[in-house]
């Protein structure tokens, strides 16, 4: 019998399926992996499913490994250990330099690998079954790939399902889709990004600082700016600079369905790139 596995990425969806699947299997295991950047209120949403759902979260962080030829693995953290100090990001970004649009191979970095060997290492290759929070109204994300099931193989509830569950729920998270998941992730769009800066000023700041370290790795091989990491190539404070004249609600209303989720739809789960190559 394969173990169930979870992968929680701290969204409403993917926390509305640990409810789910605890109750369908109470022996699953539920797995977090913290890339230290999510939103604070992410973190103390995290921690509230965990206590509310019986999860028994187990929470991992990349490890960077100093030699080139090692890849990444992983350490077991407390899940009062998990929180927005970026150390994933600055780990990762020292040796491989910055993740951009073009090439964004964070999410495998810090959350894929990670949590992969970490899952073969205790239960071992093909010994567990992975279950990922995906839609039914997400159906360029469901394809079919042995070892993987989804959220909707069990449910038929749409984003506006979700939402209305947890709208009776005793807790929710608190923020809006463009501060989830990574604040500044560079999969969105340059207004969601502008939009977080604007509403986080102390994070916009704290992630410059990290951008422009003195050790972060310069790739020799990059056709842009070592910190154009988002569209159109531009860096974090170039998109704060050209949005700094432009109005909070003004900019608020370029962005799409801004006051009606939780995380943000372009999503950097573990293992949904692998979902991307199935086909």
């Amino acid at each position: 019998m394969k173990q169930i596995v979870v992968s929680f990425s701290g969204g409403r969806t993917s926390a509305y399926l640990c409810s789910l699947i605890k109750k369908l299997h109470p022996d699953a295991v539920f797995v977090f992996m913290d890339v230290g950047a999510e939103h604070p209120a992410t973190y103390d949403f995290v921690r509230k499913c965990n206590d509310y759902f019986g999860l028994n979260l187990v929470c991992l962080r990349t490890v960077v490994s100093e030699k080139w030829k090692e890849g990444v693995s992983y350490r077991v953290v407390g899940i009062n250990e998990i929180g927005d100090d970026l150390q994933p990001w600055r780990d990762m970004s020292l040796k491989y330099g910055l993740p951009y649009h073009g090439g964004a191979f964070c999410t495998d970095r810090m959350k894929t690998t990670p949590c992969k060997k970490y899952l073969e290492d205790v239960y071992g290759a093909g010994n567990y079954h992975l279950w990922l929070g995906m839609r039914i109204d997400e159906p360029k994300r469901l394809n079919k790939k042995e070892g993987f099931s989804y959220l909707a193989d069990i449910s038929d509830f749409e984003k506006k399902d979700v939402l209305d569950w947890w709208a009776k729920m005793p807790f929710d998270l608190k923020i809006k889709e463009h501060l989830g998941n990574c604040v500044f992730c560079i999969k969105k769009g340059v207004n969601k990004i502008a939009l977080a800066a604007k509403d986080e000023p102390q994070l916009a700041d704290k992630f410059i600082k990290m951008i422009n370290m003195d050790d972060v790795r310069i790739v020799p091989s990059r056709t842009t700016p070592n910190d154009a990491m988002y569209r159109q190539s531009m860096s974090l404070e170039s998109i704060i600079d050209l949005y700094a004249e432009m109005p909070r609600d003004k900019l608020a209303k370029t962005v799409r369905n801004t006051f009606e989720t939780g995380s943000c739809s372009e999503s950097c789960e573990a293992f949904a790139e692998q979902m991307d190559l199935a086909l």
